[in-house]
């Protein structure tokens, strides 16, 4: 009965809006045009030479090297294994989906367990601080006020990986590969890369689209915000930046949607990561990454 209910109101949703397609036409039209730049504009220059680069330091063994560097205060303070604190390091300056690119690469290469990848993927979860920087920039007009949002939201995964020092990494599993050479991994990364990102554009695109019927059968702008926040962070931020409220709220809305992530990127994750990794946990620390990015935001101001 229940699934009945749930693919009646999909039918009825997705009806909707092919009936507010036909109505708009030309509004969504626009729409995909748009979502299409931002891609090609934004995301494609952006992430396509990190999936290259994380690749060909995957093939080289830069993990092994890192963790001499690092790997003894990681493993200290969250027990991360070798590979763990390798793809949380890559997570922080790359940014997302390129931490399920790499999760996933290191799956193929038996780098880590599917229990593995199922906790690193739920702290392992970073905006790329360029996007942010700059998309905060935009909206507050201060380099302080953009600094204390990222640094919050960049705190509040610290103290989930925090909490999953209980989990015990493998230490059976090797942390070397078997290197190929430069231009068999080049070539192999790029087609990869290209194709995983052909699924992100239309994730981007498809979600551009549900918030821009959202905007037409809900015309209040603060409802807006939050619905276009929710579904996809740009989009979110954008409609914040032009939003009459106070600046206090702003931050808090700005933090809330920069810790969950907005329903797009959670699509591209899936997209990428294999389908028995579970999503559960992945899912429970947005949420509660919310909490705490908030909770710590509104104790310190």
């Amino acid at each position: 009965m229940k699934t009945k209910l749930k693919n009646f109101t999909l039918i009825m949703l997705i009806l909707l809006f092919l009936s507010l397609f036909f109505i708009y036409n030309q509004t969504f039209k626009l729409c995909i045009l748009k979502g299409a730049s931002l891609f090609f504009l934004n995301v494609f220059p952006t992430l396509l030479p990190m999936f290259i680069i994380n690749d060909l330091l995957l093939n080289y063994n830069f993990g092994i090297y890192l963790n001499k560097l690092v790997g003894k205060f990681f493993f200290k303070f969250f027990k991360m294994g070798p590979m763990a604190t390798y793809i949380f390091i890559m997570a922080i300056f790359s940014g997302t989906p390129t931490n399920a690119y790499i999760i996933n690469n290191c799956l193929e290469n038996n780098l880590i367990t599917k229990d593995e990848a199922e906790v690193i993927l739920a702290y392992a979860f970073f905006i790329n601080p360029l996007f942010l920087y700059q998309m905060l920039n935009n909206i507050f007009h201060h380099n302080l006020i953009t600094l204390k949002i990222i640094s919050i939201c960049y705190f509040s995964n610290l103290l989930i990986a925090f909490y999953f020092k209980k989990f015990k990494y493998s230490n059976t599993l090797p942390l070397k590969i078997k290197e190929e050479t430069f231009n068999i991994t080049l070539t192999k990364s790029i087609k990869k890369s290209l194709n995983t990102l052909l699924s992100i554009m239309g994730t981007i695109i498809f979600y551009l689209v549900l918030s821009e019927g959202i905007n037409i059968i809900w015309p209040n702008s603060l409802i807006n915000c939050f619905f276009n926040g929710l579904l996809e962070i740009t989009g979110g931020l954008n409609k914040l930046a032009v939003l009459n409220v106070n600046m206090y709220f702003k931050e808090i809305v700005a933090i809330i949607f920069i810790s969950f992530g907005g329903l797009s990127i959670h699509s591209q994750i899936k997209g990428i990561i294999p389908n028995d990794i579970s999503y559960k946990t992945f899912l429970e620390a947005r949420i509660w990454q919310v909490i705490l990015a908030t909770s710590i935001y509104i104790i310190c101001t």
